[in-house]
């Protein structure tokens, strides 16, 4: 018989240690509490909305800081690193030690980004990671720089970033291409990560980037088709638009520039007393409306240019009066960006826009290689109207469970009215999701995955794929679906080893009538699909700061409506489709190693990388009679320009980068920025029959101008590029830079053979009264042999909230040209004056302390 008392004891007893362990349990699941407020640094009551908060001893529970820059983190372990990121700022990493109190009040002040050793880029993984940590050579363009040399086009603002170079409209990344009139980019340009090419040619829309609302500007180079698609065979460029940060502020830019003559004066095509110009202005204004964030901006922009019009030097000469200005480019510009944040944390929603009218003149040829160097050869102007806009409506969302969902699209329009019977009009319709989760269980590991969808419809005379302007228009359309995902994991101890690998798998469909999702000679339906991969690692040695990464990516572009249809005719000279045009492939292996390091007042770091790329089914655009003796009864009517296969490539090579910051005494700070691009483009198969015509087979051997080394068509060898920056008392500028351009090496041999002064010209060509665009260049590319030096000065006083700055590009008045026929711009005097106003301060602030 058991006693009530020891009933009651052991009742007791069960109850006390039920308590204890509901209490224990309580006690061990309380989490610690992290808290605070993110600010500027220099502006001490700016707060930072949407900062990241990452906790490196628990990543999975990042968070981001509200729209009053509070941020709030519950952590279970007592010690941990916790880093704190924004998009322009230095990082910050903070130890936290929780002792005595289960609660900690931090607030964090982050620097500006103005250190090239802390960039920040997210354009390999469609995330944020340092510039140190990716597995593939990156490079950035921040927001001063852009405004330090007045860029006002994007095409523009590449003159500091090493191995990238923009050629009559191309941008050439490595040596990955050649000159294609513009038209199928093999860089993938992007703003938001969002395309900003023109579908139907595949041309960047360089002027259509609001450059006065840039956060900065990320540079991926090698394939980077896995993300980003056909277009980035070769590399990716990302421009990244501002939002605001705190208070209202509002910055206007003013410039007024004029081009000096020639150093050569009989070469000038406008007449003493006479200058040709370049003013323009814009605007930004940024700020928050509770959970609402606007951004509105405008620009105007005109360039007189330095080409003269279709006249004989004799005729200008002898009459002034026959001088008609060419105005290189008059555009208006405005642009929006919109975000809400909704009270459901992590849920952001928003609309941007862009709006663009501009009136252009593109010269394609000068008349010749010496007096005619800086006049248009006779139909060799293209005047345009262009109207493009776009609108891209978007929603974030960020779980607390380390996952995010992201839908973005953009729809944009075209209408390009031009002369030589180039109009066309194009559409395009694109959207992304994207799905991205750490698994914790796994280790931290983190996927990313999407879909992508293209549509564009193309109409007009000079992608009709037909001579016959007769015959009636037919639209052309262009489809594009595609899935990807990446998986990234970090290993060792001390999490300082990266692996990552991805796949993409695209689809992609050009043709004229709907219906049709397989290919269809008879309907001008073509359609492929193809898988392309990617792997890449980044090792850190913690101690001596070295930073070894080595990456494997495949790269596969489908060719634009442009070349397979583009028809026209510029300068007597013709621009013939190409129907049968087919994709090109390629696969990219690159290592490379960065080194921090410290000497003197100066931090720094080298980078240097070495990458092979193989491609298959080359696309070039070559000049050649390309018309049969029924489409052209006069032989040297019969030559232009085509897109063509020209079998397998390869391009090797090396780029060098040393850059970082200084100082000199207390009042003198300094950046040094060095980068040097060897490549080696070489053509694997020279005996790759790439057309025929009734008399002729074309191959590389018997095409090109020089065969030494098998190197390809219009690619630069060597560019190196250096930038210096002082500032004295944090008040007076100056900066220096200097770029090499190597010769480009091979190019059409028949530019030789219309040449009526070349050696090896036909006895036609010679005895020819017509003058051609290549008269001279045999003997003008002699002589420039030897690769162009390029110098810039830049001169500024920034006192409190003004800036005015002298910009000189082209210092020594440099006559160069880097395309055969196309000359480099004179130099360029720029007068720049920067005012930043913020809401509730002066409008003019106090002094900078020096």
């Amino acid at each position: 018989m058991i006693s009530y008392s020891n009933t009651v004891h052991t009742t007791s007893s069960l109850f006390l240690l039920v308590v204890l362990f509901f209490v224990s349990f309580s006690l061990k699941a309380q989490p610690y509490i992290l808290r605070g407020i993110i600010y500027d640094a220099e502006e001490k009551e700016l707060t930072l909305p949407m900062a990241h908060i990452i906790p490196e001893c628990e990543s999975n529970k990042g968070t981001a800081s509200n729209d009053k820059g509070e941020y709030y983190i519950e952590l279970q372990s007592k010690e941990c690193d916790v880093r704190f990121l924004y998009v322009g700022y230095q990082t910050q990493t903070k130890k936290i030690t929780f002792t005595g109190s289960k609660v900690i009040t931090l607030n964090i002040y982050l620097q500006h980004e103005s250190s090239l050793l802390n960039e920040v880029k997210i354009t390999q993984q469609r995330y944020e990671v340092k510039k140190d940590e990716s597995t593939s050579s990156v490079a950035y363009v921040p927001q001063r720089k852009i405004e330090e040399h007045n860029i006002t086009s994007l095409d523009n603002a590449f003159g500091q970033v090493g191995g990238l170079i923009v050629v009559d409209n191309e941008p050439q990344m490595r040596g990955g291409s050649g000159f294609s009139s513009g038209m199928g980019s093999r860089v993938m340009i992007m703003m938001d990560e969002m395309p900003v090419m023109r579908v139907d040619a595949g041309r960047p829309a360089w002027n259509l980037i609001p450059m006065e609302n840039i956060e900065q500007i990320e540079v991926l180079k090698g394939a980077a088709s896995v993300l980003y698609g056909s277009s980035a065979i070769t590399g990716a460029i990302n421009v990244r638009t501002a939002y605001p940060k705190g208070k209202p502020q509002t910055k206007l830019i003013l410039y007024n520039g004029f081009y000096s003559r020639p150093s050569l004066d009989y070469r000038c095509s406008w007449p003493k007393g006479s200058t040709p110009l370049t003013y323009g202005a814009n605007v930004s204004h940024s700020r928050k409306i509770k959970r609402f964030d606007l951004v509105l901006s405008a620009e105007y922009a005109h360039d007189d240019g330095f080409t003269g019009q279709e006249l004989s030097i004799d005729s200008t000469l002898k009459n002034p009066d026959a001088y008609k200005k060419i105005v290189k480019e008059e555009r208006l510009r405005f642009n929006f960006g919109t975000r809400y944040r909704f009270k459901t944390e992590g849920l952001f929603a928003g609309l941007n826009g862009n709006l663009l009218y501009a009136q252009n003149t593109m010269t394609h040829f000068w008349l010749n290689a010496d007096s005619g160097m800086y006049r248009a050869f006779p139909g060799g102007l293209t005047e345009t109207d262009n109207l493009m806009f776009f609108l891209d409506p978007y929603v974030k969302y960020f779980s607390k469970k380390s996952s995010s969902h992201s839908f973005k699209s953009r729809i944009m329009y075209s209408d390009n009215k031009a002369t030589n019977n180039q109009d066309s009009k194009s559409e395009m319709y694109y959207f992304e999701y994207q799905y991205s989760k750490t698994f914790k269980n796994v280790g931290d590991l983190q996927l990313h995955s999407g879909a992508v969808g293209q549509f564009a419809r193309s109409i007009g005379n000079v992608f009709a794929g037909i001579r016959d302007t007769n015959t009636i228009l037919k639209p052309k359309y262009s489809a594009n679906a595609a899935v990807y995902t990446q998986l990234e994991k970090r290993f060792l101890r001390k999490k300082n080893l990266i692996l990552l690998g991805g796949g993409r798998y695209e689809y992609y469909q050009i043709f004229e009538q709907f219906g049709y999702i397989t290919k269809d000679s008879l309907t001008g339906n073509y359609v492929e699909a193809k898988p392309v991969f990617r792997a890449g690692l980044n090792y850190n040695i913690v101690k001596t700061f070295t930073f070894i990464r080595s990456s494997f990516g495949m790269g596969y572009r489908f060719p634009s409506i442009g070349e397979r249809y583009l028809t026209t005719k510029v300068g007597n000279y013709g621009f013939y489709p190409n129907p049968d045009l087919k994709s090109e492939t390629s696969w990219n292996v690159e290592l490379g190693v960065q080194q921090m390091f410290k000497l003197y007042n100066f931090k720094g770091f080298i980078d240097v990388a070495g990458y092979y790329q193989r491609y298959d089914n080359y696309v070039e655009f070559f000049l050649g009679p390309w018309l049969t003796r029924e489409q052209e009864l006069i032989p040297l009517k019969r030559y232009g320009f085509k897109f063509f296969n020209t079998g397998p490539a390869r391009i090797v090579g090396v780029d060098l980068s040393i850059g970082g910051e200084g100082k000199m005494g207390d009042h003198v700070t300094y950046t040094l920025l060095f980068n040097y691009a060897y490549t080696n483009p070489k053509v694997l198969d020279t005996g790759f029959v790439f057309t025929t015509t009734a008399t002729k087979a074309y191959n590389y051997i018997n095409t090109s101008s020089d065969t030494t080394g098998y190197i390809m068509k219009y690619r630069i060898e060597h560019i190196l590029k250096t930038d210096l920056d002082f500032k004295f008392f944090n008040l007076i500028t100056l900066g220096l830079s200097a770029q090499y351009f190597s010769l480009m090496k091979n190019v059409d041999k028949f530019f030789y053979e219309l040449d009526r002064y070349s050696s090896i010209a036909p006895r036609n060509v010679k005895n020819s009264n017509a003058p051609f665009p290549f008269d001279g260049l045999e003997e003008y590319r002699l002589t420039h042999n030897k690769g162009t030096w390029v110098f810039g000065l830049r001169m500024g006083v920034e006192y409190t909230n003004i800036k005015l700055a002298l910009i000189i590009n082209n210092l020594f008045n440099t006559e160069y040209s880097l395309r055969p026929m196309c000359p480099e711009p004179t130099r360029m005097t720029t007068l720049q004056l920067v005012y930043k106003f913020t809401e509730g301060e002066p409008f003019f602030a106090k002094k900078n302390k020096i």
